[in-house]
């Protein structure tokens, strides 16, 4: 079987071929969307014009829906069959897009229990998946064994900060959480640790830590779920870090702040007010949302204070991530699903080619 498309250092190491690498498509906000229109067109044009010269037998459309349900038209009229992993969140914005998913996929694999109702009432062929992150959501190290290998006392008070896997989000979120870390370390003995994402330049991370008085240690991604592990308390970006964190069963609260033009053009297409997957899932605000102005360095810290000095704030907060984690697994391993799907069960078909 050969396998080639767009993707990152993993997969690549996995065997795949990599056509474009996914660094290519970081792009957060409408207007940032828009300003790399005739880029992401050249992309799209490459990955088709590969696909027919390779006579591919099927293709697999991960996420990223304004690309790829562009693609998947592109393909569907070419009489190539199109799976689609991760559905577009038609839940929260622009439910019209499953007009589109009907008329170009030929099967959606669904990872979130609420979108069952919604592929079985459109009469689109799916298949549930349960969350590919709940079973790899692993610790390598006790919380105690952590925080002794780095010396980290274990009745120290250790917060950590995901500022985000984006240059973009880095420089617009960072400041403010360093401001607040400064003055909850000016009342507080508290340990502030950063969680840096792999694709992220410690030195961009450097020039805004020379700036702050509060000592933070950083910490590379692969040590991201022992650090969380070992953590009190985690103000983090939303986006998937959210359910990570939950599902761990660490307190946490997500702040995020974007283009403020992006964010206008944005609010008015969404259907909830809700913007955590964790408060998606619950359907209700399990964990507070500092998003856009009230994103601030006072607001961050009056919602730490309240997570780490309430013991019943915290203690309902991980109860809820407990059913949150069990509405999201299942038994089957999800690669497994998908790959006998696309395959009609015959994991010996050597000439299949998908993208």
């Amino acid at each position: 079987m050969s396998i080639f498309g767009v993707g990152g250092d993993k997969l690549e190491s996995a065997g795949m071929e990599l056509i474009l690498h996914n660094s290519e498509f970081s792009i957060v906000g409408i207007v940032e969307v828009v300003s790399s229109i005739l880029k992401l067109k050249r992309y799209m044009n490459l990955l088709f014009r590969e696909a027919i010269k390779r006579r591919v037998d099927a293709v697999l459309l991960v996420d990223y829906p304004d690309f790829n349900l562009r693609l998947a038209k592109k393909f569907k009229q070419a009489g190539i069959p199109v799976y689609y992993y991760i559905s577009p969140t038609v839940w929260a914005w622009r439910y019209s897009r499953v007009k589109v998913i009907k008329k170009y996929v030929d099967h959606m694999f669904i990872i979130f229990p609420f979108e069952v109702d919604i592929y079985r009432h459109e009469g689109i062929p799916f298949t549930y998946t349960g969350h590919p992150m709940v079973p790899r959501i692993k610790v390598t190290q006790t919380r105690s064994q952590f925080r002794r290998k780095n010396n980290i006392a274990v009745n120290d008070i250790v917060v950590t900060l995901l500022p985000g896997s984006r240059n973009s989000e880095v420089t617009s979120l960072l400041p403010d959480m360093l401001k607040a870390a400064a003055i909850l370390h000016s009342r507080r003995q508290i340990q502030f640790c950063l969680l840096k994402a792999h694709n992220i330049d410690r030195q961009l991370i450097q020039s805004f830590l020379d700036e702050c008085p509060a000592p933070i240690a950083i910490f590379p991604q692969d040590d991201g779920y022992d650090l969380i592990n070992a953590s009190d308390m985690v103000i983090t970006t939303c986006g998937t870090s959210n359910l990570e964190i939950a599902i761990l069963g660490i307190p946490f609260f997500a702040v995020y702040r974007v283009n403020s033009l992006s964010y206008l053009l944005g609010k008015n297409f969404l259907k909830i007010n809700l913007y955590s997957i964790v408060n998606i899932l619950a359907g209700r605000e399990v964990i507070r949302e500092l998003i856009q102005q009230d994103f601030n360095a006072q607001n961050i810290v009056r919602e730490s204070l309240r997570l780490l000095d309430s013991e019943n704030v915290r203690t309902t907060m991980i109860a809820e991530f407990s059913g949150i984690r069990e509405g999201l697994t299942q038994n089957q391993n999800p690669p497994q699903l998908i790959f006998q799907t696309i395959t009609g069960g015959d994991t010996e078909k050597e000439s299949s080619n998908q993208l």
